[in-house]
């Protein structure tokens, strides 16, 4: 089984959505996960 990269991101209003944008940039195989709050639920 190969390793794969994984990346959380918790939050997307602040750096959190750059920080993606970046991360999938630098590392196009990278699995990301941003998580952020909606009114009445979690969002993944």
């Amino acid at each position: 089984m190969e390793k794969q990269e994984k990346l959380v991101v918790v939050g997307c209003s602040g750096a959190g959505g750059p920080a993606v944008m970046m991360a999938k940039k630098l590392m196009p195989d990278v699995d990301v996960t941003v998580i952020r709050k909606e009114e009445f639920f979690i969002v993944r």
